[in-house]
């Protein structure tokens, strides 16, 4: 009986097909990205510009020296958008590891859909906070509201891999690339992990 459930559910593991196409995917998605922000940089003001391409062509990455102050000081909404966000990375980790189509895959699921989901209307209210409106990186925003409507309707199908890469590619550019952006000098996590 416990081998029959661990073959079901092992079976729900997208297979080398869905793999291939995952890859390609997230580099089709990693090119959009960097379109998205070139787009972003073309956009700008000349002057604004020059300064922040000289900027990152100077810049040298300190060794990482925590400091708290700067997100404590944050309003709310970043330090929700951050603790989600810690959250739905461990979580995530979690899920890709352990067997697909349990109660437990469930629960752990369901548990990183609203921290998704949370992450996604901090960042909204962000905008709000800081009042300088939506930017190129809120992009990020409606790909993952877009993604979790995938997965989640996907699943209710039964369509695991419909399911499966909308989860990936999400937990890849909603988390990891869009994550990465937040460590942009300047930018609070910068500023708490590598010191100001």
């Amino acid at each position: 009986m416990a081998s029959g459930n661990r073959a079901n559910s092992e079976s729900l593991w997208p297979d080398k097909g869905f793999w291939r196409g995952f890859w390609w995917s997230s580099l089709f998605g990693l090119f959009m990205t960097f379109a998205i922000l070139g787009a972003w940089i073309a956009t700008m003001p000349e002057g604004p510009r020059t300064r922040m391409l000289n900027y990152w062509l100077n810049l040298r990455v300190p060794a990482p020296s925590l400091d708290w102050a700067p997100l404590q000081g944050s309003p709310l909404a970043v330090q929700v958008h951050v603790m989600a966000a810690v959250l739905a990375l461990v979580v995530g980790a979690i899920i890709f590891l352990l067997p697909k189509g349990t109660g437990f895959h469930r629960l752990l699921g369901w548990s990183w859909v609203t921290s998704m989901i949370v992450v996604a209307a901090t960042s909204i209210a962000m905008v709000a906070d800081f009042g300088n409106g939506f930017n190129a990186l809120h992009v990020f925003t409606a790909v993952t509201v877009i993604s979790l409507w995938g997965g989640l309707t996907g699943i209710r199908r039964g369509d695991v891999r419909q399911h499966a890469g909308s989860m990936v590619g999400l937990y890849i550019g909603g988390l990891i690339i869009a994550g990465l952006f937040a460590f942009i000098p300047g930018r609070t996590m910068w500023a708490t992990v590598f010191g100001g």
